[in-house]
């Protein structure tokens, strides 16, 4: 093997090191502020229609990787949070996700991600809405 390539190989494997590190404590951080009866408290302030609406923002703007979510995820199970909100949380974040709509724009116009965007937040939705009404009339705990 050629050194120079081993030594561009370790090189970018140290910057991957760095920005999963650092995504994940901005993702621990998060979640410490999460806690106590929140679930409840959402639910009852907002409503869980509204709810699922605000997880799919939420998850549509959260920066990165799916992965520095997951710790923030596993506080708001912890705190009561309803699984659909969990689920549009997700759904949000992977199906939307923001970063490449300027990219879609350039290769197929700015009515696609436009369409992908609407496809995509009712696709959530609609899954958020069939995990809530799973989990409180066939008892099944999706989460």
């Amino acid at each position: 093997m050629n050194p120079a390539r081993i030594i561009y190989t370790f090189s970018n494997f140290h910057k991957t090191i760095f920005l999963v590190t650092c995504g994940l404590v901005f993702g621990i951080s998060l979640g410490a502020f999460v806690g106590g009866d929140l679930g409840a408290w959402l639910e009852y302030k907002i409503g869980t229609v509204l709810l699922i609406v605000v997880a799919e923002l939420i998850g549509f703007v959260s920066p990165g990787p799916r992965y520095v979510l997951y710790p923030i995820l596993v506080k708001l199970v912890e705190a009561g949070v309803i699984g659909g909100a969990i689920i549009a949380l997700i759904g949000g974040h992977v199906l939307i996700e923001p970063s490449t709509t300027l990219i879609e724009a350039g290769f197929f116009g700015w009515r696609f991600p436009f369409k992908r965007f609407i496809v995509s937040f009712v696709i959530t939705f609609l899954a958020g809405i069939l995990t809530v009404i799973l989990e409180s009339f066939c008892g099944v705990a999706v989460i």
